[in-house]
C-alpha cells in the first residue's frame, strides 16, 4: 500500500492505493474505489475506470510538493500535506543533509536521466523521467542549482522518497 496525504481548496485528503488484481483499490478519506488504468495516446494521459465509468486523467505536473491534473477536462491541484509532527534533533540533522537531494515523488522505474554531474539547471528543468503506473513523470528541479551528483541509473527501480539527484 502507498499512502498519499494531499491538501487542496476542498480540504485534507488521505489516499491509500493498493494493487488489486488487474487494477488498484484507492481509499480516499475512508471511501473505497476500484480502479483500472489504461494508457491512452499522449505522454501523461490514462483512462481510469472507476467501477464501470471511464474517466480521462491527464497528469499536468507531479513533484514532491504538488500534483496538478485534469480529470475529464476539469483541473485539480493538490499539495503534499505538511507533517503533523515536528522534527526531532536527529530528524532535523537528516533533513538538513537531504535538503539538496531531489527525491522520487512516487515508486517507479527511472526511464531517462536528463542531467550529468556538474551541469547547471534552472528551476523547473526536468532532471529524471520516472515510469510509474504506466505513466511517465518528469521530476523537475525546484530551484536554480548545479548538479552535484546523479544518484540513480537508468532502468533502476526507485521507492517513493528515494534520492535521485543531489543539487548544490
Amino acid at each position: 500500500m502507498t499512502r498519499y496525504e494531499l491538501e487542496s481548496g476542498d480540504g485534507h485528503f488521505v489516499v491509500d492505493v493498493t494493487p488489486a488484481g488487474e487494477g488498484y483499490t484507492a481509499t480516499v478519506s475512508g471511501k473505497e474505489y476500484r480502479l483500472k488504468l489504461k494508457r491512452q495516446p499522449g505522454q501523461n494521459t490514462i483512462l481510469v475506470e472507476v467501477g464501470d465509468k471511464p474517466v480521462t486523467v491527464t497528469l499536468l505536473e507531479a513533484n514532491p510538493q504538488q500534483v496538478r491534473m485534469a480529470i475529464d477536462g476539469e483541473h485539480f491541484s493538490y499539495t503534499r500535506a505538511a507533517p503533523l509532527v515536528t522534527a526531532s534533533a536527529p530528524r532535523a540533522a537528516a533533513a538538513a543533509t537531504l535538503k539538496d537531494v531531489v527525491v522520487a515523488p512516487m515508486p517507479g522505474r527511472v526511464t531517462t536521466t536528463l542531467v550529468k554531474d556538474g551541469e547547471r539547471v534552472s528551476a523547473g528543468d526536468p532532471l529524471v523521467v520516472l515510469e510509474s503506473m504506466k505513466m511517465e513523470v518528469a521530476v523537475r528541479a525546484d530551484r536554480d542549482a548545479e548538479v552535484k551528483e546523479v544518484l540513480v541509473a537508468e532502468g533502476a527501480a526507485v521507492k517513493r522518497g528515494q534520492g535521485l539527484i543531489r543539487l548544490g
